[in-house]
């Protein structure tokens, strides 16, 4: 599969970087989006395609019945998409014009050797990955076991000689877990001196319920316990948006090769479920890889042999433009996601009306905390001051409130606070637990206890604090709370983080 225009290796400079250049000159550039502005072009010049897709410029449902069933559910623009490819635009399996463009400026933005997009999900991602990763039968990997099912049918399609390491729960209402490092160096450093090293090692680099591992910390310990095992495929599916804001870069996949020299001796393969943390429409996903330039061909070759030949181009246009609006806006929406996981933390921690909710520890234990972190963005909630479990709260959130929450154990709830959210949303979460507790658990029903306070209370208007750091709240300061929420007033808490 020859495409030499495909695999020129961009210069390893992440855009994030230059973006932030340019603001110290200047306003910031708009981002390049080849793909996008081909695609509408496309759009605009082509008054009908003779090749497929009848609901293409909506000229299969002009006159249907369910007509308005269509604009309302997926948008009358969706509907400029009609299956052109080369020359118009370019070829999915063999780039040469604007995916090409557009896949380079993603590598660049990441700090890859090189990209390519995929329309299928991370599934079908992780199944490319590793079809280039293991080139013969009985390749020996070591693998997470906490992976996602399509890395553990992969393997097994592949016929790889594989050994697990098993994650250990250390948060049992989150369920949350993690490897044990020193565990995963051991079994590495003897199978290297068993003579039979390991020549892959597979990681669940960002977990569903929040756990992200410091891959540069992994990689350095690695080196030492097994010179020989120098590639790792990590699977970051939620962890995309992290590439590009200082608190986190440091721990992602492709920026711990790119920055340190001493690490440049392994070949890094990530991949990432775009639609889950950046503006990507559903199921686009990104592979990335860094190190070996036979690589290359050979993620090529696997998306020629697994992917669905009628990729969409809407799909393919929507991680160009997210990749561009997280070069211009990405450190500003992960600061936001930020700052909304510390109010729901602090107003949690310290209001009475949500007193029957508090976030499950925020940090791993000792023993984890060299090479894994709790991702901030994902909150665990537990809620066991209700009388009601986490599954019959989340379908409460929902049919009474329109709040959807996925994940959830016997006693927590798991918020993703992602680039997408909010404050609207993060005050009608807050409102929501609030009415679900006073409903639940009636002020006037509960026995009188009092708290001190850590945090200032404060009714917006007028902006008067009700209750400061250090005093009681007791029956009557929670009736004047319900009393004031009533009348209209927002409840603000506020921590007191003392010097």
């Amino acid at each position: 599969m020859s495409d030499p225009a495909g695999q020129r290796p961009p210069t390893q400079t992440s855009t994030t970087q230059t973006s932030a250049a340019r603001t110290n000159s200047g306003p910031p550039a708009i981002p390049e989006t080849p793909l996008a502005d081909a695609l509408l072009a496309a759009a605009g010049s082509t008054r009908a395609s003779f090749h497929a897709l009848p609901v293409s410029r909506r000229g299969s449902i002009r006159e249907s019945a369910f007509a308005d069933a269509y604009d309302a559910l997926f948008g009358r623009g969706l509907f400029s998409e009609a299956t052109i490819t080369a020359p118009p635009l370019d070829s999915f399996f063999f780039p040469h014009r604007s995916l090409a463009r557009a896949e380079e400026l993603t590598a660049l933005a990441f700090g890859a050797t090189g990209t390519l997009f995929v329309t299928a999900g991370t599934t079908t991602a992780n199944l490319i990955a590793l079809e280039a990763l293991i080139t013969r039968p009985d390749v020996r990997v070591l693998a997470d076991k906490g992976t996602h099912q399509s890395i553990h049918f992969a393997l097994s399609d592949k016929h790889a000689a594989v050994d697990y390491i098993e994650p250990r729960v250390f948060c049992e209402h989150s369920e949350r877990a993690a490897l044990f490092l020193p565990v995963l160096l051991e079994q590495a450093a003897a199978a290297e001196r068993a003579g039979a090293p390991y020549e892959l090692l597979v990681l669940n680099g960002q977990s569903y319920d929040g756990v992200v591992y410091d891959i540069r910390a992994i990689l350095t310990a690695l080196a030492e316990a097994s010179p020989s095992l120098t590639t790792v495929f990590v699977d970051e599916a939620w962890g995309a948006w992290s590439y590009f804001h200082e608190a986190t870069r440091g721990r992602t996949a492709l920026h711990a090769r790119a920055a340190d020299p001493a690490l440049e001796r392994f070949t890094v393969v990530a991949t990432h479920s775009a639609h889950k943390s950046l503006s990507a429409l559903r199921q686009g996903s990104l592979i990335h890889f860094s190190g070996d330039p036979e690589l290359a061909e050979r993620l090529r070759l696997g998306r020629y042999r697994h992917h669905t030949t009628s990729p969409s181009y809407p799909i393919l246009a929507s991680l160009d433009l997210a990749r561009a609006q997280m070069e211009l806006e990405g450190r500003d929406l992960v600061e936001r996601s930020l700052r909304l996981a510390r109010r729901v933390s602090e107003t949690v921690a310290g209001d009475p009306a949500l007193s029957a909710f508090s976030v499950n520890a925020p940090a791993v234990p000792d023993a984890f905390a060299g090479h894994a972190a709790i991702d901030p963005t994902k909150l665990s909630l537990k809620v066991s001051g209700l009388p009601i479990e986490a599954p019959e709260l989340r379908e409460r959130l929902y049919s009474r409130h329109g709040l959807y929450v996925n994940r959830c154990t016997r006693t927590s709830l798991l918020l993703n606070l992602h680039i997408g959210i909010g404050d609207e949303e993060v005050a009608a979460l807050l409102d929501a637990l609030r009415a679900i507790q006073r409903e639940l658990s009636p002020a006037g029903e509960r026995p009188e206890e009092k708290r001190v306070s850590t945090s200032f209370i404060i009714p917006y208007p007028p902006g008067v604090p009700i209750i400061v750091p250090g005093e009681e709240i007791g029956g009557d300061t929670l009736r004047r709370i319900e009393a004031i929420r009533s009348a209209g007033a927002r409840i603000y808490t506020i921590e007191h983080r003392p010097r």
